[in-house]
């Protein structure tokens, strides 16, 4: 039994050296923090650490636990084999883990003595709500999926870089302030005048002032600065970096839309759970997260001028080409008609070279030029979607002269590029400002819900493995004993599917019959009978009902254990060293302690007529600890019986003949109180039954020696 003291540094636990306690301080930023994680049973963040595996992980925390509660692993499972099926029925619950976070906790809930039944009994009320919800949502295939997108939180991105904001001050003394709080994520300049102002800030759709030395100025067209006033310790981080925040949540967007959508769904089906978040909270949180896609941009749709702005800057150059080339052969096709009407004073002075023949063409074209230009402007404004000073920008594009084919002057093309860029990012900008305010004021809340979520699918995945296997919650009872009703095999359920129920009973039950309540019973039966599976049962049911757990009957009344020892079958005969140290393992029985002993063929360690006189002999120590429960599988049990005084019960699984294929049928249920027939007395029947003549004589001799 453990102390209970609390820890207080990291070199109490077990296997925790210098090295190993300064990984941790490493990681965790320090003695305190390290510890936290350990009590918190962050597996995840302590099996990451290079040098620790998860099963240190898990030893260490499982360690950690034990200290602080007084009660460790080893406290109820005694044996190796104990531990074993305990590691097996663990495994069978975390394949209904949803989360890796669940698949991880479940790895620290164990079974407590009976003498903790207080843990018991709050492990038992902390998870009867999970019983219901998993019974109600059995038929919801959604709902699963939703859980399975559920992780912790991940940071923002280390490297976030905005290249199209700077921020620009006059004061020396706040630059080093600025830098540290900002530099990380945006370029942050000094302007000591009004030119290198403007020069510096040129080039950015985006600047921020944080003094008002140039405020009164006239600057340059486009370069229209933000000024803050109060100083840049005053202004909350997203509205100069909206894209951090708008990353975090980009970053978690399918864990936080799922966590919404179980709690929604909860709602829904009438479960007042995750109480510090409203139904209204997770409706308007939804909305807002609509509006960001998971690369931290905001979503097509969401905002009309984004939309119109991205669409002319992504269609300019295509746009652009297609009216260009419709506007040039239309006309060419109008210079291929056109013609000249000389009259005679125009020839005389084109002969003399006192006329031009632009002169002449000009007049004739001009105005088919201009009207053919206006239709090609006003087919790309309206093709581009195209406002205010956008327009005027496009008309720039081409020279009044006429200018055959068509062409755009590249700067102004520029120009009006830079511009439609500059205002997207600008309108981007304040709507992500917009969206970065909400979504930062629900931050705490979507952190505990993520958090209560994970916590969820740890009680819901217990739930659901008791829906699927139709567990129930056994009643604790004062008295020694464990008895039960339609009990199925877990291991042999999940393998195959369906099992034959089993009722029995030990000790002091209501399902026990009258005049037999031993606690000490021997099993007797045929070999693949059914006697391991039933002590498996047996194991499941009392490893699980002492976690506080449901077990696998349709009713199951449990009496105090406060120790459980299970003992597999031998590979043989041992030697004399194996032989000893088996013997040791016994010994423990000794202890007056409420306890459960589940033992299969032990006869096998050594030859029968002293297997049967150890056996006795520990059986007689059972029945006189009146709060020890043990059954025994063995094919010895009249040479047992010889061997002791004790009051024991000898129960069988008898088999009830040969089917038409002279294969065994078995009532898998123990018959109280009645050795089984073996099955080497079977076989014999089998074989007499397929023979005949003097071979059927020779079976008929063996089979008058049982």
């Amino acid at each position: 039994m453990c102390s209970g003291k609390k820890i207080q540094s990291l070199h109490e636990l077990p296997g925790v050296g210098e090295r190993v306690a300064e990984k941790l301080k490493k990681r965790f930023g320090s003695e305190a923090s390290a510890l936290k994680a350990i009590f918190d049973g962050d597996l995840a963040a302590l099996s990451g650490i290079n040098g620790i595996s998860q099963a240190f992980a898990l030893s260490l925390v499982r360690e950690a636990k034990a200290k602080n509660e007084g009660v460790s692993i080893s406290d109820f499972l005694k044996t190796k084999e104990a531990f074993e099926i305990y590691s097996r029925l663990l495994k069978l619950i975390q394949s209904f883990a949803h989360t890796s976070y669940a698949q991880e906790k479940l790895s620290l809930f164990y079974p407590y003595p009976a003498a903790q039944k207080t843990r018991i009994e709050k492990r038992r009320a902390l998870l009867f709500p999970y019983l219901k919800i998993a019974k109600t949502l059995e038929q919801e295939a959604t709902f699963p999926i939703l859980l399975t997108k559920v992780r912790q939180l991940k940071a923002e991105p280390e490297t976030l870089w905005i290249r199209d904001r700077i921020i620009l001050t006059s004061d020396p003394e706040a630059l080093p302030f600025l830098k540290e709080k900002f530099g990380e994520f945006l370029s942050i300049q000094a302007a000591e005048s009004l030119s290198e102002f403007v020069d510096l800030g040129r080039g950015y759709s985006h600047v921020i002032v944080f003094d008002d030395t140039f405020l009164g100025f006239d600057l340059p067209a486009g370069l229209e600065p933000e000024f803050f006033s109060g100083g840049p310790e005053k202004v909350a981080f997203w509205q100069i970096v909206p894209e951090k925040e708008l990353a975090f949540f980009a970053r978690n967007l399918s864990c936080i839309k799922a966590c919404l959508g179980v709690l929604l769904t909860l709602r829904a089906q009438g479960f007042e759970i995750f109480d510090t978040f409203t139904t209204e909270e997770g409706t308007k949180l939804e909305k807002l997260l609509e509006k960001l896609n998971p690369s931290g941009e905001l979503t097509e749709g969401f905002d009309p001028e984004i939309d119109r702005l991205k669409t002319a800057l992504e269609a300019l150059d295509s746009k652009l080409s297609l009216s260009l080339e419709a506007a040039n052969k239309r006309f060419g096709e109008l210079l291929e008609k056109s013609s000249v009407t000389l009259r005679g004073e125009e020839l005389l002075r084109l002969a003399n070279g006192d006329l031009e023949i632009r002169e002449l063409l000009k007049g004739e074209v001009q105005a088919a030029y201009k009207k053919e230009l206006r239709k090609l402007i006003e087919e790309l404004s309206e093709n581009l979607r195209l406002e205010g000073s956008e327009k005027l920008l496009l008309e720039r594009l081409f020279p009044g002269e006429i200018n055959y084919p068509l062409s755009p002057d590249s700067r102004g093309l520029q120009l009006l590029r830079q511009t439609l860029a500059q205002k997207l990012e600008e309108a981007k900008f304040i709507r992500k400002r917009e969206l970065a305010k909400a979504l930062f004021a629900s931050r705490p809340a979507i952190e505990t819900l993520v958090k209560a979520v994970l916590d969820f699918d740890l009680g819901f995945s217990i739930g659901c493995f008791s829906q699927h296997f139709g567990l129930s919650m056994p009643k604790l009872s004062q008295k020694a004993g464990i008895g039960f009703e339609a009990g199925e095999n877990l291991f042999l359920k999940a393998k195959y599917g369906k099992v034959s129920p089993i009722n029995y009973s030990l000790g002091k039950t209501s399902f026990s019959q009258k005049g037999l309540e031993e606690r000490v019973v021997l099993l007797s039966g045929v070999n693949s009978g059914g006697k391991t599976s039933l002590l498996e049962l047996l194991a499941q049911c009392v490893i699980l009902g002492n976690m506080g757990f449901p077990v696998p009957a349709l009713t199951l009344e449990l009496g105090p254990v406060d120790e459980f020892y299970y003992f597999g079958k031998s590979n043989g005969t041992l030697d004399a060293g194996a032989f000893e140290t088996t013997l040791k393992q016994f010994s423990v029985l000794a202890d007056r302690s409420s306890k459960l002993v589940l033992a299969d063929e032990l006869e096998s360690i050594t030859e029968p007529g002293a297997s049967a006189r150890i056996i006795a002999g520990i059986l007689e120590l059972l029945v006189r600890d009146e709060q020890s429960l043990g059954i025994f599988v063995s094919h010895l049990s009249e040479l047992i019986l010889k061997n002791t005084k004790a009051k024991l019960r000898v129960d069988g699984i008898e088999a009830q003949g040969l089917d038409s294929e002279l294969e065994l049928i078995v009532n898998r249920t123990p018959i109280y109180s009645h050795i089984a027939k073996s099955t080497p007395e079977l076989i014999v029947e089998r074989l007499l039954r397929k023979t005949s003549g003097k071979e059927k004589e020779f079976y008929e001799l063996l089979r008058s020696k049982f």
